[in-house]
């Protein structure tokens, strides 16, 4: 299991990278555990440390959330254009 300051540190690396970001989202994974995936407005994304998310367009807003209880951040394209990257 992660330690607290781990996964917020992934969350906190995720969101320096984003246009926006806020709260909410029913988590699906991506079709690929490594590589990069187009991300879908809407879709919500489970994300591990270590993952990035690269914005194809200038009006791109990821929403980040963080379920404190499961431990589970999740990324939901909002607008925009956007990549998963999986190390």
């Amino acid at each position: 299991m992660k330690s607290f300051a781990t996964k917020h540190a992934a969350i906190l690396a995720l969101t320096l990278g984003l246009a926006g970001c806020g709260g909410g989202g029913t988590a699906e994974s991506p079709e690929t555990l490594s590589g990069s995936v187009t991300m879908v407005t809407g879709r919500a994304y489970t994300v591990e440390e270590g993952d990035t998310i690269e914005k194809s367009s200038a009006d791109t807003v990821v929403r980040i959330t963080s379920d404190l209880q499961s431990g589970e951040t999740t990324a939901t394209l909002l607008s925009g254009g956007a990549r998963l990257v999986r190390p």
